[in-house]
C-alpha cells in the first residue's frame, strides 16, 4: 500500500509539472482576439476550440489554439455588384426602386425630348444653308471613330463589363446573357457600323455623283443605313450610361498608376448626357433616309 501511494503521488507531480510547463509557456498574447479595425475591409474568425486560453489537467503538452484572423477585401464603389450597391454620388441607387425606375425613364424622355428637338433645328438649317450639308465629308472620320470604339470593347472587356447593368437595377432590369456576350456584340455592332460609315459615306461624299454604290439594305445607301443602325445601337447601349449615373459604376476602373478610377460628378453625367443628345441628333439627320425608305417599307436596292 505504500509503495502504490508513492506511484500515485509521484504520477501527480508528473502531471502537474507539465501542466505548469505548458502555462509558462502559454501568453495571454497569443489567445487574445484582435481587435476589429475601423477600416471598411470585413474580417473573419475561425477556430477549432471553443476556449484555447482554457487549461486542461489532461492535455499532457498540447499547444493551445490561436485563433487566425481572415482579412476580406472590403467593396470598392463602383467597381463590380458589390460596389455599384454601395451609395453613389448621384445617390439615386440608395431610393426605392418605383423610384429608380422613374428615374431610368425620365432620364430616357429627356434624352428622346432634346434629339427631337436639335433634329429639327438640324433639319431646318440644312434646308436654308447648302453651306451646312458639307458637313457630310466628315463622315468617314466618324466612321473611324466608331470602329476604334468597337475595337475597345475587346481590348477593354473588363472596363465595359463592369459599367453593364447588374441583374435587378433600378428594379427591373435582366436581360438574357452575360455582361461579356452583350459587350462583344456591342463592339461588332459599332465595327460593322463605323465600316459602312467609312464605306458608304466616303463613298457618297467624294465620289462622283452619276456613279452609285451597291446597295444592301436600303436604296439609301450603305452610309445612311450604317448611320441609322449606329443611331438605334446609341439607344441600345444607353442603359450602361444612366448605371454610371445611377450606381456609380466607373469606367476606367483603375488608372494608369494603378489607383482606383475617378468618380464622375453629377456635372459631369450632365455633360455627357448633353454630348449624347448632340451625337443621337446628328445621327437621326444621318440615317434620315434609311429611316424614311423603312418607313415606305422599300428595302434593298431595286435598280441595282
Amino acid at each position: 500500500m505504500a509503495g502504490g501511494s508513492i506511484f500515485i503521488r509521484a504520477v501527480a507531480a508528473a502531471v502537474l509539472l507539465l501542466n505548469l510547463h505548458d502555462a509558462l509557456a502559454f501568453t495571454p498574447a497569443s489567445s487574445s482576439r484582435i481587435a476589429p479595425s475601423p477600416s471598411a475591409s470585413a474580417t473573419a474568425t475561425t477556430s477549432s476550440s471553443s476556449s484555447s486560453s482554457s487549461l486542461n489537467l489532461f492535455s499532457f503538452g498540447k499547444k493551445p489554439v490561436v485563433e487566425e484572423k481572415v482579412v476580406v477585401p472590403a467593396a470598392i464603389p463602383g467597381i463590380g455588384d458589390e460596389g455599384c450597391a454601395l451609395p453613389s454620388p448621384s445617390g439615386v441607387n440608395t431610393l426605392d426602386e418605383k423610384l429608380q425606375a422613374l428615374v431610368f425613364l425620365k432620364i430616357y424622355a429627356a434624352l428622346a425630348a432634346g434629339t427631337y428637338l436639335l433634329n429639327a433645328f438640324l433639319g431646318d438649317i440644312t434646308l436654308q444653308y447648302e453651306w451646312v450639308q458639307n458637313w457630310r465629308y466628315t463622315w468617314p472620320l466618324l466612321g473611324f471613330v466608331y470602329v476604334l470604339a468597337g475595337a475597345t470593347h475587346f481590348t477593354l472587356e473588363k472596363e465595359y463589363v463592369n459599367i453593364y447593368p447588374a441583374k435587378g437595377a433600378w428594379g427591373f432590369w435582366n436581360l438574357p446573357g452575360t455582361p461579356e456576350f452583350h459587350v462583344r456584340w456591342t463592339g461588332v455592332a459599332e465595327i460593322l457600323g463605323g465600316l459602312g460609315l467609312l464605306i458608304g459615306g466616303g463613298y457618297d461624299a467624294f465620289a462622283p455623283p452619276y456613279t452609285q454604290f451597291p446597295n444592301v439594305l436600303t436604296p439609301a445607301g450603305i452610309g445612311y443605313d450604317a448611320a441609322a443602325g449606329l443611331f438605334l445601337l446609341t439607344l441600345a447601349v444607353t442603359p450602361a450610361n444612366i448605371y454610371m449615373y445611377t450606381h456609380g459604376a466607373k469606367l476606367p476602373m483603375e488608372t494608369p498608376d494603378g489607383e482606383v478610377g475617378p468618380e464622375i460628378p453629377v456635372a459631369g453625367h450632365a455633360i455627357r448626357g448633353a454630348m449624347q443628345v448632340v451625337l443621337l441628333a446628328l445621327l437621326y439627320q444621318m440615317g434620315d433616309g434609311t429611316f424614311d425608305s423603312i418607313a415606305a417599307g422599300t428595302f434593298g436596292c431595286p435598280t441595282c
